[in-house]
């Protein structure tokens, strides 16, 4: 086993940003490779360490001096740890992992370990077998926890002798390559506690530790060596005035500061060569790491230090624990597990001195059995004495052996009698200074056992602490709910009053207003009786329209009868000379035919034209036919004119006449309206008729026009009649003639219907006019008939105009005495839901009056009080003098007027639980009437009738 000191390393890191601004300047130089000199304001000096690397130093050169020695040892069978420590923003976190694992030139110590361990192994010869396995964990408010799984964050410290100090059920990962070391270590540092601060944007608020454990196998020989690497990222101390810490984060910075306390006084303890027990169980680091410090490792520190006078004490701390850490001897050693050919070896060597102690013993035994039986021993026969080598103990035994030690404690205990002044003395106090075997391997089951309940009742305390912060939290928060439902439930309890309030005037609104709707009611069935007068008034009229509408469809009857008979003469004229248009048109296609045999060179047979001569004899007796008839029908159509004059001057008679009736037996008023109302219908009437006559004459001269042109068709055609009867003479003249004459005959067919149709009009104009006549006869028959009694129209007209007078008053009374009894039921009833609104609230007026009887005699103190009560001007308005006193029915009918009226403010409650109100003397009967000229209480105040005074109740609803 050898000893050997802690390697410390120094490194600096350049000025900051926050430096800087605070007007910070290096106050750090360099002498050597190992000396670096400190100019502050507090203290000088110059500090030696292993090496001290400056401002401008690499990662690399850091790692080729101070760490690649230790992962040499680690391949080797060794233990080793690596530190970074130093104050918060000194750049440990950088030393450590640097800004990038994959950054070849900044990465940290941690990456090129991993690196050179593999690559270690792969230069390692065939027959050696390796396994990897890393575990990743952080200290966080003294609390291990898994940074591969993170839930298991209690972890507890345990010690065995075989296995030394380990962290239960910490997850360890077997690995094969560098990339999933890289992968676990991003996976952890993931999950690690990190804040921000004045001093470093990310402030670690944790120690990590990174774990790698090597196994080394000989397959031939069946030798294995493990050595195990902790790679430390101490938590910067922290000075609360620099970095601002509050709240979570301050109680972090506590925590951090209090373990690297105890890593510092475990560091005094084992360099000051006094201390006795060195205190590695007050804190989880330092359990952790208690074979890193004075124990079975090779351990190498790097500090890490800011150049800035802003941080200047700072710094001094840091490179005087280095100075302090540098004094820790280790006593490293090879773990190793021995192969069966040198266990054989060492059991045969252990049994020859077995058989050289016995023989050694049984001489003892002989030479002092002879000594005690009182037989001297020749010198020369003395047993020689055997050189044992002593065992090689423990530095805890040795310091216990130690007779210095042994005596400042028995002197200690011997002048203090009184109690230790902390647990810990008591613990040191009693703690044995030699364990046997047996006793140190049941001391370290107990502690185990001991240590997996503190963690244990450590999570429940945090579980329970954190239910208890839960439970404060809902329950200010059931508080504060409370209160504000006690005021909403005060706010409904207003409003719910007030809602009640607004019911009951709602109520009482329906009432009237289904009085009014009743009301309504009536008048709409009275409206729906006048519909149905109207409707059958209606039906009356249609009846009559139908009446008027079969008169009518019998003078149209009538009308087309006369028609009928009118055109039954031009029905026989126009059937014949429908005939003799045939016969025309025959002997034109016959003409047509003969030119066409005499165009062809060929002779025209004499009885052909014999017979076209004939024929055209009885075309000429057809042209005179209907110049006769044609001249008929003008003096059809004269007398028709006369006739129509002579209707119109009859009708003009009889209107004149009729006008005169009316003025005999017409007031003057009426006579008047008539008059302009005869003028109307006879200027309009005449007017029409004018235009009728005009476009009759216009028709008619027409017409004569029309006539003579078909004369002079007609002679014009028996003219080229008369030619074409030489048939054998130019064919040429012939054929254009035979044109001609189909010619012309198309205009008269054209002419006789046109002629037809005026016919039927002015047949059809002629009938109404005759219809109109008979109507204007019957007329003047009607007014014939009536006038001839002319007192007795004049009576019959007074009679009736009295009639409707009175017709018009009865309505009117009537329509009166309706509405009134209407008012009256509307009225009424509403009379009633205002004294059924009045009983109300005099109900609730009652119950208040009740409720407030109570209160009373729970609140009301000794009547000592009551002239005070008087006396207070604050409750002065709350009394009534009996003279006062009106009943509530009494205010109630004087403003009956308006029983909605909005109430007054009601008296504060406070005022009517006064704990000064009086108790009841005697009975209170308030008199019969009230004065006029009282004043008038507030509607909502009411009397006791059973005390002397008179209170205000509240609100009934509130």
């Amino acid at each position: 086993m050898a000893s050997n000191s802690i390697k410390v390393v120094a490194r600096f890191r350049p000025q900051n940003k926050i430096e800087i601004a605070s007007g910070g300047e290096p106050i750090v130089s360099f002498q050597s490779e190992d000396t670096c000199s400190i100019k502050s304001t507090e203290a000088s000096g110059d500090f030696t360490f292993d090496r001290v690397f400056g401002m401008d130093s690499k990662q690399h050169e850091i790692f080729d001096f101070s760490i690649r020695p230790t992962v040499d040892d680690i391949l080797n069978g060794y233990n080793g740890t690596v530190f970074a420590y130093g104050q918060t923003g000194a750049g440990k976190s950088f030393t450590m992992m640097g800004s990038d694992i994959e950054d070849e030139q900044n990465k940290g110590i941690i990456p090129r370990i991993v690196e050179q361990i593999f690559a270690s192994i792969l230069a390692s010869p065939g027959n050696i077998e390796y396994t990897v396995r890393v575990s990743y964990m952080e200290i966080y408010m003294e609390r291990i926890r898994d940074l591969l799984a993170p839930q298991n964050d209690n972890l507890p410290v345990h010690e065995e002798k075989n296995r030394g100090v380990y962290v239960k059920g910490l997850l360890e990962i077997y690995v094969s390559s560098v990339q999933e070391v890289y992968e676990v270590m991003r996976r952890g540092g993931n999950a690690r506690a990190v804040s921000a601060t004045n001093m470093n944007a990310e402030s670690s608020r944790s120690h990590s530790i990174f774990v790698i454990t090597v196994t080394q196998k000989n397959v031939e020989t069946g030798s294995a060596k493990s050595g195990q690497l902790f790679l430390v990222d101490l938590a910067g101390s922290e000075k609360v005035g620099k970095t601002g810490a509050s709240g979570q984060t301050l109680e972090e910075a506590k925590k951090i500061n209090k373990s690297l306390s105890a890593l510092g006084m475990v560091i005094n303890a084992l360099t000051d060569g006094k201390s006795t027990h060195v205190p590695y169980r007050d804190s989880k680091l330092t359990r952790i790491l208690q074979e890193s410090l004075g124990g079975n490792s090779r351990t190498t520190l790097v500090i890490n230090c800011s150049p800035s006078s802003y941080n200047d004490a700072e710094t001094l701390s840091t490179l005087r624990f280095g100075m302090r850490a540098k004094s820790i001897k280790n006593k490293a050693k090879v773990n190793a597990e021995l192969s069966p050919a040198e266990l054989k070896a060492l059991l045969k060597k252990a049994q020859s001195q077995v058989t050289t102690f016995e023989t050694y013993i049984s001489s003892l035994h002989e030479e002092v059995n002879q000594w005690r039986a009182g037989q001297p021993v020749p010198e020369e026969k003395w047993v020689p004495a055997i050189e044992i080598q002593p065992a090689k103990k423990t530095p805890a035994e040795k310091r216990a052996e130690t007779p210095s030690a042994v005596d400042r404690v028995a002197n200690r205990r011997s002048e203090t009698p009184s109690r230790p002044d902390s647990r810990m003395d008591l613990e040191r106090a009693g703690t044995p200074t030699v364990l046997d075997k047996d006793e140190k391997e049941e001391f370290l089951r107990r502690e185990n056992e001991l240590q997996d309940q503190l963690a244990e009742k450590e999570s429940q305390i945090v579980k329970v602490e954190k239910n208890l912060a839960e439970a404060k939290e809902e329950l200010s928060f059931l508080k504060e709910h409370d209160t504000k439902t006690s005021k909403d439930n005060e706010k409904l309890n207003t409003e719910i009053n007030e809602l009640k309030m607004q019911v009951e005037k709602i109520n009482f609104e329906g009432k009237e207003a289904q009085i009014t709707m009743d009301g309504l009611k009536e008048a709409n069935a009275e409206l729906t009786a006048e519909l149905d007068d109207l409707k059958q008034q209606l039906l009356d009229a249609k009846m009559s329209a139908k009446e008027t509408s079969a008169i009518l469809d019998e003078k149209e009857k009538k009308k087309a009868e006369r028609m009928a008979q009118m055109m039954a003469g031009f029905d026989l004229g126009g059937e014949i000379f429908s005939d003799n248009e045939r016969n025309i048109r025959k002997a034109v296609e016959q003409v047509d035919a003969l030119l066409e045999i005499s165009g062809n060179g060929e002779v025209v047979a004499p009885d052909s034209l014999r017979e076209l001569k004939q024929k055209l004899l009885e075309t000429q007796g057809i042209v005179r036919q209907a110049e006769l008839s044609v001249s008929e029908r003008s003096e059809l159509d004269e007398e028709h004119m006369k006739r129509r004059e002579a209707l119109e001057k009859r009708l003009a008679h009889v209107q004149h006449e009729y006008e005169s009736l009316l003025e005999r037996n017409l007031s003057e008023a009426d006579v008047a309206e008539v008059k302009q109302r005869l003028a109307d219908a006879y200027a309009s009437r005449q007017d029409g008729e004018a235009e009728l006559i005009s476009e009759l004459k216009a028709d008619l001269a027409r017409k004569v026009e029309e006539a003579k042109d078909l004369r002079a068709k007609v002679e014009e055609l028996e003219q080229r009649l008369k030619s074409g009867a030489a048939v054998n003479g130019a064919n040429g003249v012939a054929a254009v003639n035979g044109k001609t004459v189909q010619q012309q005959i198309a205009e008269f067919d054209a002419m006789k219907k046109s002629l037809m149709r005026d016919l039927q009009n002015r047949c059809e104009r002629v009938v109404e006019l005759e219809i109109s006549l008979d109507e204007t006869r019957e007329q003047y028959n009607n007014v014939l008939r009536t006038s001839n009694n002319r007192a007795q129209q004049k009576k019959m007209a007074f009679l009736e105009r009295n009639l409707e007078q009175l017709t018009v008053v009865q309505r009117q009374l009537v329509e009166q005495n309706s509405s009134l009894k209407k008012e009256v039921a509307i009225a009424e009833r509403k009379l009633i839901a205002r004294n059924e609104r009045i009983q109300s609230l005099e109900n609730l007026l009652q119950d208040s009056q009740e409720k407030l009887t109570a209160a009373n005699h729970r609140h009301v103190p000794t009547p000592t009080f009551f002239p005070h009560l008087h006396s207070s001007p604050l409750l002065s308005p709350l009394f009534f003098h009996a003279d006062q006193s009106i009943s509530y029915k009494t205010y109630i009918s004087r403003t009956a007027n308006n029983p909605l009226s909005s109430p007054p403010p009601s008296i504060p409650s406070s005022h009517l639980a006064s704990p000064s109100l009086p108790p009841p003397l005697f009975p209170f009967n308030p008199p019969p009437t009230s004065s006029p000229s009282s004043p008038l209480p507030n509607p909502r105040l009411s009397y006791q009738s059973n005390y002397s005074s008179n209170y205000v109740d509240e609100d009934p609803l509130d």
